[in-house]
């Protein structure tokens, strides 16, 4: 629908002053303004006892960050500053304006599903920002750098994955050697191994346009995913070529049959069923320095998983409480596994379970593996 652009502009401040405001982004150009940044992010924080308007300016290499009254005037100011695209989003809506070399705007609307998050220590940021060129590529966030609503839970599994994986392994390490066994899509692999190789040029919190928050130490990263499925593989393949990623390859193989070679870090990320064993075997035989692995459809449990153990037979009554007590069961006897294979293993939980429901996380590193080379 197209109106003018003071009237646009107005009902995007209604709605950055409304209780259900998430956040708003700000990107490029009108026609003859040349707006004093690139992109332009607005957001609710909570100090102390008030809600504030943070506004994060991009510039290209640094951000700028300053905290600001709900003002009519302050805020009309941002958004008046020269950006034609502007985008605004509640708990439930996108309101977005397009201004038109013609001075004109459209607007318009889509409905939404997104959380109002005022934290103010930043805890909610994420290790890859949404706007990083590599969810476009992956389809996963659109050409506003916002990630598209299906795939948020997906955004935030990567994202909480990524701070065990930069804990795992050690800034200082030069050369990182990667396999994703069971790689499926690869939306896990090409993050990972974006991370790693990018992780000396990321500012802090994740910021992927620069700054200052962490030291250069971006490494030399070797990354193979392991694939049965041929057609998955060769979309894979292809989407190396499109996003034009070194370092990066993919071999259609079962796990039992790959290649076990000197490997840093070993994924396996809801390896389905006995794929998950498959994937313990190879980080023993592989003797892998670390490993990563969230179990998934555990329908060939050990038939001693399957019983409740004498005392407890009235876990067994009910159905639900039956398949999720051998779950617990399958995965302790996993990390037994590992453990006495020399691993030092824990099982943690990597993600809320709202994002997904196999959210159990083994880690596992190997004990000869000094924890000054690697992260215990």
């Amino acid at each position: 629908m197209k109106t003018n652009i003071e009237e646009a502009i107005a009902s995007a401040i209604d709605r950055i002053k409304s209780e259900d405001f998430v956040r708003a982004i700000l990107t490029g150009k009108r026609r003859g303004i040349e707006p004093a940044f690139q992109r332009i992010d607005l957001r609710p924080v909570q100090i102390k006892d008030q809600v504030a308007l943070q506004v994060i300016s991009h510039d290209g290499k640094k951000d700028f960050t300053e905290n600001i009254e709900f003002d009519d005037q302050a805020i009309r100011k941002i958004l008046s500053s020269g950006f034609s695209n502007l985008i605004i989003d509640s708990e439930s809506e996108s309101f977005n304006i397009q201004i038109t070399k013609k001075e004109e705007a459209i607007v318009g609307s889509s409905r939404t599903k997104l959380e109002r998050v005022l934290d103010h220590d930043r805890s909610k940021e994420r290790l890859l920002a949404e706007s990083d060129p590599i969810f476009l590529g992956l389809g996963m966030a659109d050409n506003s750098g916002r990630i598209k609503p299906g795939k948020r839970d997906k955004y935030i599994q990567i994202n909480e994955l990524l701070k065990v994986v930069d804990k795992l392994i050690p800034s200082t390490q030069g050369e990182i050697n990667v396999v994703d066994l069971a790689s499926g899509s690869a939306t896990l692999t090409f993050a990972v191994h974006h991370f790693l190789s990018r992780r000396g040029d990321l500012g802090a919190a994740g910021d992927s346009h620069g700054g200052d928050g962490l030291k250069k130490r971006a490494a030399r990263v070797s990354t193979v995913g392991i694939e049965r499925q041929a057609e998955l593989v060769d979309k894979s393949r292809a989407l190396v070529k499109k996003l034009n990623v070194e370092g990066i390859a993919f071999e259609q193989s079962e796990i039992s049959g790959a290649d076990q070679r000197n490997f840093d870090l070993v994924l396996a990320l809801h390896a389905c069923d006995s794929a998950t064993d498959d994937a313990i075997d190879f980080v023993i035989q592989a003797k892998a320095a670390a490993a990563l692995i969230v179990p998934c459809c555990h329908q060939s449990r050990p038939a001693e998983a399957q019983q409740a153990p004498l005392g407890l037979e009235f876990i067994g009554r009910d159905g639900i409480l039956r398949e999720r007590f051998a779950d617990l069961i399958t995965d302790g006897l996993r990390a037994e596994r590992l453990r006495a294979a020399g691993y030092k293993t824990e099982i943690m939980e990597f993600v809320g379970d709202e994002h997904t429901a196999r959210n159990l996380l083994i880690r596992a590193v190997r004990g000869s593996v000094p924890n000054s080379q690697l992260g215990a």
